[in-house]
């Protein structure tokens, strides 16, 4: 099992989400469906918004927190469901949101990973607080899609 530092993992997460932001972008650029257009585009601006709330939080911990040293398996977040090449313009809501609900697994459960192997309470506090906000982000995500399907 490999080793890595919090702040590691933490930039990581900030590249998941900064990729994902580009990948909901490129689809929407693509698209000719105003509904899919709208659902790309907040989820694009949603994913920036994810991005930047990782750096504030980041300053937000102690340098002895990020620098802490720990064990995790090695279950990466892989960002294939990120290639927009492999979707054509006229991928539907359902595919967009089963993609999203794809891509906040993948981090929840690369949470979960890190947190179960977290050597101080300090760096439990942290990817606790992290796993939480994923898990609001998730739902938030959710309840626009619902309403989406509304329109």
């Amino acid at each position: 099992m490999p080793y890595g530092q919090a702040k590691e993992f933490i930039q990581h997460a900030r590249d998941f989400h900064r990729k994902a932001s580009e990948f909901y972008q490129q689809l929407c650029d693509t698209s000719d469906q105003p509904r899919v257009k709208l659902l790309l585009d907040y989820l694009a601006r949603h994913e920036k918004h994810l991005e930047r709330a990782l750096s504030d939080y980041e300053t937000s911990i102690t340098r002895k927190a990020m620098d802490t040293w720990y064990q995790f398996a090695q279950q990466a977040c892989m960002f294939e469901p990120l290639n927009s090449l492999n979707y054509d313009k006229n991928v539907t809501t359902d595919e967009i949101l089963a993609i999203g609900a794809k891509i906040d697994e993948c981090l929840i459960n690369s949470y979960k990973a890190v947190l179960d192997k977290a050597t101080t309470a300090e760096v439990r506090e942290i990817f606790e607080s992290l796993l939480q906000m994923e898990e609001q982000e998730k739902h938030v995500k959710a309840r626009m899609a619902l309403g989406l399907q509304d329109m």
